[in-house]
């Protein structure tokens, strides 16, 4: 298990290039008087590149928007980031979802959807510049369960079966499975689809509630065992204030401070992906990265908004 751990981490050092496949989303929130861009994958994916110490490593992004006003800002954001976005599908007649933010006085947030029809869902759809083997160019991909859910069936399926021939090549997977309950056809779906999903991950960032959720599980060792039982071997499990967990080693060897001052958790795990992989990527260990990662989460809980 060393032995594998230190391989992957040494691969996982000559990463040069990213893609981040996702929803890019107008952010609406009541404490923010501005427009506002941001979407999971979409905030890991700055963050990411914000943290990376190499500025020359490639972070594309792989989406899909529309031809409309909203959609040309985003594209400008995006840019500004330093992302490439030469991966990002344009859609006559189509535009990006919006999400509102309501939070509570404890900072814990709910969202309000407006997605049927975003641009992203048609990604990897025909008639399509952007393409499977585009994924090809780059060293890692990094996918979420949101992601692959508002994909239709057959492009979910199609893209899983890429992702052999992407690994048979080298090519690493980053996933997390962001349970987002409503964009599956049922839970049983969500199930299956999500399973896979963690039997080729190479890196595994899933969150304690959502795999409680998806595998009707009780436990945070329960979680644990089932990603055993489903082959994962490397990667964190957050939990929200308890800090996160490493999935390495199963240690728990750290005290982190608690939040006190939360003002939104909008993108706290989006963020801790994004700083726990440039981390590694950056050539630290798993402990040290597995701080960096929560250590700017802790920052952005304290913000409004999923980008600070």
């Amino acid at each position: 298990m060393e032995n594998y751990e230190n391989n992957l981490i040494e691969k996982i050092r000559l990463t040069n290039s990213i893609a981040v496949i996702g929803e890019a989303m107008v952010e609406l929130s009541d404490n923010i008087d501005q427009l506002k861009f941001a979407g999971d994958s979409l905030n890991t994916a700055i963050y990411l590149k914000r943290e990376l110490h190499n500025k020359k490593n490639t972070v594309a992004f792989f989406s899909a928007l529309g031809n409309d006003l909203n959609s040309e800002k985003m594209i400008k954001f995006i840019e500004s980031e330093g992302l490439t976005t030469n991966f990002i599908e344009r859609r006559v007649n189509s535009g990006p979802g919006k999400y509102k933010i309501v939070t509570d006085k404890k900072g814990e947030r709910n969202f309000h959807y407006w997605r049927d029809e975003s641009a992203a869902r048609t990604l990897f759809s025909k008639p399509c510049a952007v393409k499977f083997q585009n994924l090809l160019e780059f060293d890692l991909v990094y996918i979420t369960g949101i992601s692959i859910a508002i994909l239709p069936r057959k492009i979910q399926e199609n893209l899983l079966h890429f992702f052999s021939e992407f690994k048979q090549k080298g090519g690493l997977i980053a996933f997390d499975s962001n349970y987002r309950k409503t964009l599956w056809k049922s839970k049983k779906a969500a199930r299956i689809m999500i399973k896979k999903y963690w039997q080729i991950a190479d890196i595994a960032l899933p969150s304690l509630d959502d795999e409680k959720d998806i595998f009707d599980l009780n436990t945070q060792d329960d979680v644990v065992n089932n990603l055993k039982q489903l082959g994962v071997k490397f990667g964190a499990l957050k939990r929200g204030s308890k800090g996160p967990y490493s999935l390495t080693d199963n240690s728990n060897s750290f005290k982190y401070t608690i939040v006190t001052n939360t003002k939104d958790t909008t993108a706290a795990g989006d963020s801790f992906n994004g700083a726990y992989l440039a981390s590694l990527i950056n050539g630290s260990s798993q402990d040290i990265s597995i701080i960096k990662g929560h250590k700017l989460a802790s920052r952005v809980i304290q913000n409004f908004g999923a980008i600070i």
